[in-house]
């Protein structure tokens, strides 16, 4: 009997549950073949770089693996050749941690539906059946499929079946082994490795328990005879390791003969990978069935990783259906198709690449010849570390569903805590618990984790990620759900305990016992991480503010800068630079910003000499915003120049920065340099910042138009700002046609507004350029005119003033126009047609000119030196140097019968 599957997976392998986990993630179904009992383990470990930790977050399971294994900060790299002291190539950067296969197998397992993986499912043979393949599997049974994936490693029916040629030998073979020391190894979590002798052997910690070691040498014929007996594999590598330390021997040593594995080492040729077919029809490859290659760069795993990323998108661009239409099969097959050869090209020159800098890595790090091993000693020992890096920097990019399962998109916020931390408990039904507190309080404990993770690894971007989960879930703080988490997280009967519940209002009893019900789902778990204890501030002050508890929240404030002054610790940074917002905010909102201008100060002093920059620049922006307030410009230009430089470590603080230092050059009269600083604040803004940039805006259209220019309609037009432009779209337009009437009009129509944003001085500035403005269009309408018929025009209060203005705009030169004090007129000269004269003629020629020169120097540049120094030595000269070389010679010589 033949069941039909839409998308089958030959192979459980890390390719293979990585895009079965892909596609669920998109909410597709797959079927995953193994063809053992069991989830294969062989290798042991394996190393990981960024590329492979960025599919690991895209899929939901990167911060799990991340509490398992510790980061690598370097590499030690030692030659047995040359008698030299091991070279140290820093990590610092990239994320590289040892990677025990069993885990990711596991966790990806874990993630997956059950039934998903059918196991001892050993695929015989694949047949064309319409626009379906037909498996046929060991034990008798027939699979129909829509799709047919191969992820079956080296020796892959699906590769065979699509013409790819078996992988070659390349001549080398490996030995890995596993070794646990209880009660932990000493060795830290750097990466050692040994070359020489035509052997690369090297060890990693996966943790503080569990070490991973290789050995790759170039086998001879008798030595091919020892994979399949562990004992002499064991006194083998160690005869091998004569020269290397003794800390790579000890671990040899202690480990147990079912954890050591012996492999030859085969590759996919690269031209294969090339001019190959990958995929054909609704049949494709991935992982080592597509590109198996050698060791020395560590990416067969990471790479199969981005396989299972880069496949799940492309297949689920495929099967989804435009605007909801039904298609019918052959359209499917089509879009099948196309999904697949997309994938194909997408990863063929990436394989290539792959594929080829490990064999020549390879070649280098394990030839035997005394030229290679001293070139590569001497030269290349910084270089090839740095490749390792280079071929891992590389971003496949997120999981992006083209169409979702409805539980999928009703998650979203759960979704996205899943890339930054694994969420083994599921969420409740929504019958079950009539509120959202539980959830609520659910997302808070694992942000917790998340912190506590970033703070034990010193990764202050975990930190970073967990106050931007904590934004998203600002709306739904209640108190209960806070009380619940601070006795979750701080140690109970601590000072901070007491201090932040006092400050948080009593709920009713019942609201507290659901809370107290939902956190008791897992076992409490107190914590002394001050990180942790800062989170906590900043959360009640965030809820405080929201309630608009302005006293309780000035008070929990300035009891978390006492706290925080008392800390120094990178990991902090971050948490304090939205301590310092918050604790200004307060202060604002209850009109008391003078009060701590001092404090400010004490702080910027204090992140200063910890060398907390994004504490400076956030500091320094919040004393420029007390300055302004009070509108001490001078102060606040003072500062800002005696301050450390800014260094824009966060967009967000340097947009700011920008929008202070513009209003500063715009009351200092320095309207170009003001004008730059708004238009870039406003341009590198958040989009989602929505208030921030209309201020921007609204500053920089009064700073063009004392500038004399005026905004293009499209900045009034902007989207969600229309409304907010509307009164300095009225008073563009007033200046524009330079009326003065409708100028004082719009100026006490929206006078309100234009005090709110603090504008009003600026303004009362544009007065002089709608005035001007007007002359200049009363010059071009009339060739004379009276200087009363001028000030009526201009809504000027008497003739004598007028005259004033006129004067002054003729010695300016905003007009081309002459006054006739007798006669009390403006005559104003008539404007020629300039075209009927040669000063175009002029601007041309010059213009030809300077063209003609440059192309000129152009040709001079590059014709070659006179061929001076070719010139024939003269009969002097040559005399002189032969007697000099016959002295030197004599010289040389009478040394030579010195020495015996």
């Amino acid at each position: 009997m033949e069941t039909v599957q839409d998308i089958v997976i030959v192979g459980a392998g890390i390719s293979g549950l990585t895009t079965s986990l892909g596609l669920h993630r998109l909410g597709i179904r797959s079927l995953v073949l193994e063809s053992s009992d069991r989830l294969r383990i062989t290798g042991f470990a394996f190393t990981t770089w960024n590329n492979a930790w960025r599919v690991l977050d895209a899929i939901g399971i990167g911060e799990s693996l991340r509490r398992q294994h510790d980061l690598t900060p370097s590499i030690l790299v030692a030659s047995t050749f040359l008698v030299q002291p091991a070279s140290e190539i820093s990590f610092n950067g990239h994320e590289v941690r040892c990677l025990q296969r069993r885990s990711l197998l596991e966790a990806l397992a874990n993630e997956l539906p059950r039934d998903t993986i059918r196991f001892s499912s050993k695929v015989v043979s694949i047949e064309e059946s319409g626009f379906f393949k037909r498996l046929h599997l060991a034990d008798g049974t027939v699979l129909k499929t829509k799709v047919l994936i191969g992820c079956d490693g080296v020796n892959s029916v699906v590769a065979k079946w699509l013409g790819l040629e078996k992988p070659v030998f390349t001549g080398r073979s490996a030995i890995r082994g596993h070794t646990k020391f209880e009660g932990g190894h000493g060795f830290g979590p750097k990466f050692r490795q040994f070359v020489g002798k035509g052997v690369r052997s090297g060890f990693l910690p996966c943790n503080d328990e569990n070490v991973y070691w290789f050995l790759t040498w170039t086998p001879s014929t008798k030595e091919e005879e020892l994979e399949d007996d562990p004992v002499k594999l064991k006194q083998f590598v160690l005869n091998k390791l004569e020269d290397t330390p003794d800390d790579m021997k000890s671990v040899v040593e202690r480990t147990e003969l079912d954890s050591i594995a012996s492999n030859q080492i085969r590759y996919r040729r690269p031209w294969e990978v090339l001019w190959g077919n990958i995929s054909k029809g609704n049949v494709c490859v991935s992982g080592d069935a597509l590109h198996p290659m050698t060791p020395d760069l560590g990416q067969g795993a990471c790479s199969a990783l981005e396989d299972g990323v880069v496949l799940a998108k492309c297949l689920a661009e495929a099967l989804s259906k435009p605007g909801g239409e039904e298609i019918n099969k052959g359209q499917e097959h089509k879009r099948i198709e196309m999904g697949l050869k997309t994938f194909a090209e997408k990863r063929r020159w990436r394989s290539f690449d792959l594929i080829t800098t490990a064999y020549m890595v390879g070649f280098i790090q394990q030839n035997s010849g005394m030229i290679m091993n001293f070139l590569r000693d001497k030269f290349l020992s910084k270089f090839l570390p740095g490749m390792l890096l280079r071929k891992a920097d590389f971003d496949c990019s997120a999981l992006v569903s083209s169409k979702s399962s409805s539980c999928f998109r009703q998650s979203k916020i759960l979704t996205r805590m899943t890339q930054d931390v694994e969420m083994k408990e599921q969420p409740a039904p929504s019958n079950s618990v009539p509120a959202s507190s539980p959830s609520t309080l659910h997302h808070l404990k694992e942000i917790a984790s998340l912190i506590e993770t970033g703070a034990y690894d010193r990764e202050a971007r975990r930190i970073l990620r967990a106050i931007r989960l904590t934004m998203a879930l600002r709306r739904k703080l209640k108190a209960s759900v806070l009380s619940s988490f601070l006795s979750f997280t701080l140690a109970p009967g601590s000072e901070a305990l007491t201090r932040l519940s006092s400050y948080l209002p009593k709920e009713d009893e019942h609201e507290m016992e659901v809370d107290t019900a939902t956190s008791a789902v897992q076992p409490l778990a107190k914590h002394s991480l001050p990180e942790l204890e800062i989170y906590c501030y900043l959360l009640v002050l965030i809820f405080l503010i929201d309630q608009k508890k302005y006293d309780e929240a000035k008070a929990c404030s300035s009891a978390s800068i006492a706290r925080l002054k008392n800390l120094n610790r990178r990991t902090l940074d971050v948490l304090a630079a939205r301590l310092y917002f918050y604790y200004s905010l307060c202060y604002e909102l209850t009109g008391n910003l003078a009060e701590i201008r001092s404090n400010l100060l004490a702080l910027h002093r204090i992140a200063t000499l910890r060398h907390d920059e994004l504490g400076q620049e956030t500091l320094l922006n919040l004393l420029l915003r007390n300055y302004l307030h009070y509108n001490l410009y001078d102060q606040a230009e003072k500062l800002r120049s005696k301050a450390p430089r800014f260094e824009a470590h966060s967009n967000q603080q340097f947009c700011r920065y920008l929008f202070y230092l513009g209003k500063i050059r715009t009351i200092q009269l320095e309207y170009t340099d003001a004008k730059e600083c708004l238009l870039q604040a406003a341009r590198k803004a958040p989009v989602a910042a929505l208030g921030f940039r209309v201020q921007c805006n609204k500053w920089a259209i009064i700073v063009r138009l004392l500038l004399g220019e005026i905004p293009e309609r499209t900045v009034f037009m902007q989207k969600g700002m229309e409304k907010a432009l509307r009164p300095y779209f009225e008073l563009t337009n007033a200046v524009r046609i330079g009326d003065l009437e409708l100028f004082r009009s719009v100026a006490e129509k929206f006078s309100s507004t234009f005090s709110s944003d603090r504008t009003n001085n600026l303004i009362v500035r544009l007065r002089h350029n709608v005035i001007r403005t007007g002359l200049r269009n009363i010059s071009i309408s009339y060739s004379r005119i009276s200087l009363a018929d001028v000030a009526k025009k201009l809504r000027l209060d008497s003739v004598a003033d007028a005259e004033s203005i006129v004067a002054k705009a003729i010695r300016d030169g905003a007009i081309d126009a002459t006054l006739d004090h007798s006669n009390e007129c403006m005559l104003s000269k008539e404007t020629g047609d300039i075209y009927s004269t040669t000063e175009p003629q002029m601007a041309f020629n010059s213009r030809i000119a300077f063209c003609l020169n440059m192309h000129n120097e152009a040709v001079r540049a590059l014709r070659f030196p006179p061929n001076s120094h070719k010139e024939k030595e003269s009969a002097e000269k040559r005399r002189e140097r032969q007697q000099q070389e016959q002295e030197l010679a004599k010289h040389i010589a009478e040394e030579d019968d010195d020495e015996f």
